[in-house]
Order: structure tokens, then sequence, then C-alpha cells
């Protein structure tokens, strides 16, 4: 009879402790990364049509941004504050928000709920 409490009640318990030393941390950056020199932060980011796209932005002694969405990735080192271009696209990043311009075509993005 001891055997048939005390058996789940032992289980129980390690099942709290183990759920308790979960790190409970900001779920909404999907990475960070800090170097000595440089720092990295990934958000999701979200187009006008509802596909998703993850900004990293890297900060540092060579700053950058990459965007990634549907397998392709395109980045750009900075130039000025909040605008990184390289070749014949540039990408402006202004508070909660991402537009990527080449020549006519402008894509706008927002941060995703949450972030």
């Amino acid at each position: 009879m001891t055997n048939k409490i005390i058996f789940p009640l032992a289980f129980v318990v390690y099942t709290v402790l183990i759920a308790c030393n979960k790190s409970d941390g900001n779920k909404a950056v999907i990475a960070t990364q800090t170097d000595a020199h440089t720092t990295s932060n990934t958000e999701r980011y979200v187009a006008e049509d509802g596909s998703s796209a993850l900004v990293t932005i890297v900060q540092g002694d060579e700053s950058s941004i990459s965007i990634r969405s549907n397998n392709k990735t395109i980045s750009a080192p900075k130039k000025s504050e909040g605008v990184y271009s390289n070749y014949d696209f540039e990408i402006v990043k202004r508070n909660d928000s991402v537009i990527i311009s080449q020549g006519n075509n402008i894509i706008s993005l927002k941060k995703a709920r949450g972030q």
C-alpha cells in the first residue's frame, strides 16, 4: 500500500522540480548572441500578406542586418543609423518596422505580435 502512494508522489515531485528549473525568459526574442565585440539579435517580422521573416541585426565593429524568408537570406552592411544597403537594395529599420526597397519594389515588414 505504501509503495502505491510513494511512487506516484515521487513522480509528481520529480516532475514539478524539473518544470520549475525551466528558464522563463522573454519568449518574443528568438535568439540573442553576445560576443566580446558583437551582439546579435533575431526577431520575427510579418509582411502585409502574412508571410513571416526572421530579421537578425548584428551590432558591433561591423554592423549588419540579414532577413531570412522562404529559405532565402539577404544581408547588408550598415551604411548609416537605421539604413543598411548592399548592391541594388536598401533596408531601412525604424522602431518596429523594416522596409526593403529594390528599384520600384517595396516590402514592408512589421514586428510580429509579442515581439
